[in-house]
Formats: structure tokens, C-alpha cells, sequence
């Protein structure tokens, strides 16, 4: 009898391992310095905004287990603090990266399934997954030249209003110097 249960705890604790998510490397809430020394990226892309800092890389080179090929991760930090982490298709005109259903499988595997009709190919729209302290917004949407814009935002609510209300601000600088 012990065997058959140690047998049945190990095969759980195999499928819910092979199915965790990616492991970013990096927290929410990090630390922008402790992030550079961890050599996930290189220098943050150009910013037209202050204390606005975006670190890209491909997701194959953090999470090589999890088949994310053609599939961007960007590490978004406000002044010196991860703020949110964002999955992107790479996609061009043929929307290649998308036809795979790489990214919503991720999400389904990972977070939560949610209905995508007898069609998954089709579905256009976004869902909003809630765990603990965390929320995470997939989003399938088609642009006017026809590609599909299909990403992953990660964030909570304490970073999330951190980045709304940093928003806010840019919004409203922008506002008393068109007046």
C-alpha cells in the first residue's frame, strides 16, 4: 500500500512540476540594480520617458523548457522597480507565431484555461486571470494591417498602481505643456 501511494505522490508532484511556469528570474517588485546584476538582458531599451526602463529578451533564453519560441519577454521598471512583465508574440504579417496557439497554450497550461470556442485560432479578445496577489491579463487583438497583437501582462495590484499612477502623471505633464 505504501509503494502505491508513494507511486501516485510522485506522479503528482511530476505533472504539477513539467507544468509550473516560467521562472522569470525576477520578482515583481525587484529591484532594477539586483536585476542588472542577474545578467538576464542587456542594457534596457531606448525610452522616451523618464524613469521608464524596458529590459527585452527572448524567452527561449529564460525559460527553455516551456517552448516559447518566437515569443519576447519584457521586464518593465518604474525609477528602480519591476513593475510588470510582459510575454509577446513576435509576430510579422503572416502571424505565424500566433497560428501556433504557442502563447494561449502557455497561458491555459500555466495560469488558467479560459474559453476559446471550437476554434482557439479564431478567438480575439482578452481574459483576466486573478491568483493570489497576483493578476494576469492575456491579450489576443487584431491590428488594422491584420497582424495579430498577442501578449502576456504580469503584475499585481501593488505594482500595477504604482504603473497607473505613473501613468497618470505622464498623462497629466503632457496636458499642461499643451496648454
Amino acid at each position: 500500500m505504501k509503494i502505491i501511494i508513494k507511486s501516485i505522490l510522485i506522479f503528482s508532484l511530476s505533472i504539477v512540476y513539467s507544468y509550473s511556469a516560467c521562472d522569470f528570474k525576477a520578482k515583481l517588485g525587484t529591484k532594477k540594480t539586483v536585476f542588472e546584476k542577474l545578467e538576464i538582458t542587456g542594457p534596457p531599451l531606448p525610452s522616451e520617458y523618464e524613469n521608464f526602463y524596458i529590459y527585452g529578451v527572448l524567452a527561449e533564453d529564460v525559460c527553455p523548457s516551456e517552448n516559447l519560441e518566437d515569443v519576447a519577454i519584457e521586464y518593465k521598471f518604474i525609477n528602480d522597480e519591476l513593475i510588470a512583465i510582459n510575454l509577446i508574440a513576435l509576430n510579422d504579417y503572416t502571424n505565424q507565431v500566433s497560428e501556433k496557439l504557442t502563447l494561449m497554450n502557455y497561458v491555459k497550461r500555466n495560469y488558467g484555461d479560459f474559453d476559446t470556442s471550437n476554434n482557439p485560432k479564431s478567438y480575439i479578445g482578452f481574459e483576466v486571470i486573478e491568483k493570489v496577489n497576483e493578476f494576469i491579463i492575456y491579450q489576443r487583438l487584431l491590428n488594422d494591417d491584420a497582424t495579430i497583437d498577442e501578449q502576456v501582462y504580469i503584475s499585481n495590484p501593488e505594482q500595477d498602481n504604482k504603473f497607473m499612477e505613473y501613468v497618470k502623471n505622464l498623462e497629466e505633464q503632457q496636458l499642461k505643456e499643451e496648454q
